[in-house]
C-alpha cells in the first residue's frame, strides 16, 4: 500500500509575518477547536500569562482557520492563543484561512504542536505514533520529515508502555522524560510502580533512579529463599504453640511476634516457653 505523503509543516501553513496574507477579524465565538488536536492538557499559569501579553500587546501571528459548512470555523493552529483570547475577554480574534482535506487538518495540527516543542513527553509520544499510524510511516521517515533524530522518536514512544498512573505523572510534570525512559525498561510492574512512586515523594533524580537498577538480581533471589525460610518457621511455631506466629526481618535478625487473647493464655505461653 503507497503510503501517505506528510506536508512541509507548518512553515507551509501559517504566514511568517501578519502582512504576507489576508487577514480577518472572526467571531470568537464561532470557532471550534480541532478534534485532532494532540495536547490533552493546557497549563492555566502559561494561558494566564499569554492573556495578559494579549491584552497589553495583542496577538502578534494570526490563528489558521478551516472555514466549516454551517458558518462556523475550526482551528488548524493556534489554539493556546484562541484559549488565551478568551481569557483576555476579546470579542474577534485575527484568523487566515486554509481549505482543507480532513486527513491535513490532522497532520497540520500534530505537526504546529510538535515544531513549536508545546507538548509534554506523553503528548508528544501519542502525537508521533499518530502520525505514524496515519501515514503509514516508518520511524526513519517520520525523523526525516520533523528534523528529529531516529533514537529521540524511539525514545519518546517507548514510554507510552508505561502504565497509566505514572504517565499521568509525567504529563503533570512530576516524573521527567528522563526518568520515564529509565523506567519504560523495567519489566517488573511492581517494581516499576514502585520506583516511580520514590520519584514522586522522595524527589529521586536520575542518576539515584539508573542506581537504583543496578541492584544485583541475585539479591532478590536470596531474599525469597530467606523468606520461605522465615514462613516455614512462622508455620511450625504456630501449631506448636496454638497461636498465631509473625516473624519480622531475616534469617540473620529480626524479631518473633508472637499472638496472644487472654491473660490466660499469655501465662500458658510464658510457661511453654520458660520449660524449653
Amino acid at each position: 500500500m503507497k503510503r501517505k505523503a506528510l506536508g512541509k509543516g507548518i512553515e507551509s501553513l501559517i504566514p511568517q509575518s501578519p502582512s504576507s496574507d489576508k487577514l480577518a477579524e472572526v467571531d470568537i465565538s464561532r470557532i471550534k477547536p480541532s478534534p485532532y488536536q494532540p495536547r490533552r492538557r493546557f497549563d492555566p499559569e502559561k494561558l494566564a500569562e499569554l492573556a495578559a501579553s494579549i491584552r497589553n500587546s495583542g496577538i502578534i501571528q494570526p490563528v489558521v482557520l478551516a472555514r466549516e459548512t454551517d458558518g462556523s470555523y475550526t482551528l488548524i493552529a493556534g489554539e493556546r492563543r484562541w484559549r488565551a483570547a478568551q481569557l483576555a475577554e476579546m470579542t474577534r480574534i485575527p484568523a487566515v484561512f486554509r481549505d482543507l482535506p480532513e486527513e491535513q487538518k490532522a497532520e497540520y495540527a500534530l505537526i504546529e504542536n510538535i515544531q513549536r516543542q508545546d507538548l509534554n513527553p506523553v503528548e508528544e509520544a501519542l502525537a508521533y505514533k499518530s502520525l505514524l499510524e496515519r501515514y503509514q510511516l516508518t520511524q526513519e521517515e517520520l525523523s526525516g520529515r520533523l528534523g528529529k533524530k531516529r533514537s529521540s522518536i524511539t525514545n519518546m514512544l517507548r514510554i507510552l508502555r508505561l502504565p497509566e498512573e505514572v504517565l499521568a505523572a509525567v504529563e503533570d510534570g512530576q516524573v521527567s522524560f528522563g526518568h520515564a525512559k529509565i523506567l519504560s525498561g523495567i519489566t517488573d510492574t511492581s517494581r516499576l510502580l514502585k520506583l516511580a512512586g520514590e520519584v514522586v515523594e522522595k524527589g529521586l533524580t536520575v542518576r539515584a533512579l539508573e542506581s537504583r537498577l543496578k541492584t544485583p538480581e541475585k539479591t532478590k533471589v536470596a531474599q525469597k529463599k530467606s523468606d520461605v525460610f522465615l514462613q516455614d518457621g512462622e508455620e511450625r511455631l504456630s501449631k506448636k504453640l496454638g497461636t498465631g506466629v509473625k516473624i519480622k526481618g531475616n534469617a540473620a535478625r529480626g524479631s518473633i511476634i508472637i499472638q496472644y487473647h487472654s491473660k490466660e493464655q499469655l501465662i500458658s505461653l510464658f510457661e511453654s516457653l520458660m520449660q524449653r
